[in-house]
């Protein structure tokens, strides 16, 4: 990986990639969104509205299917991803203890692959997602 503070580049992804409202027209901009609305979830209600109809799992599986859907991970970093993942599955009890934990690795993970990936991707927006 090359040298980058991963949380200085998910702040300007952000600024440059994601919308003031709805979904991102990139899947970069989208997979940043995705993971900054589950940390915030997370971190600032404790997931408290989160539910299977919320669409907060509905994000998690989008992060889940475009990052782990290519070769850009090694085996070793898809299976700390999937880890990651699950942990952020059960949302009852989110571990937001800072560095190392799921949602800190999520967004890293997010950042390294917008990174691998710098020229925009085009998506169509997720009617089934409110969010």
């Amino acid at each position: 990986m090359p040298e980058y503070r991963w949380w200085e580049e998910h702040d300007r992804l952000w600024k440059e990639l994601v919308p003031a409202r709805g979904q991102a027209p990139t899947v970069q901009g989208e997979l940043v969104r995705c993971a900054g609305r589950l940390t915030d979830e997370a971190y600032r209600n404790g997931n408290q509205n989160w539910s299977p109809t919320s669409g907060h799992a509905r994000m998690l599986a989008y992060v889940e299917r475009t990052i782990l859907g290519d070769d850009t991970f090694d085996t070793e970093r898809q299976a700390a991803i999937r880890s990651d993942i699950a942990e952020i599955s059960d949302y009852e009890y989110p571990n937001v203890g800072g560095q190392g934990t799921c949602y800190y690795n999520l967004s890293e993970a997010v950042v390294d692959w917008c990174m691998l990936h710098p020229e925009p991707i085009p998506r169509e927006p997720d009617p089934g997602l409110r969010m």
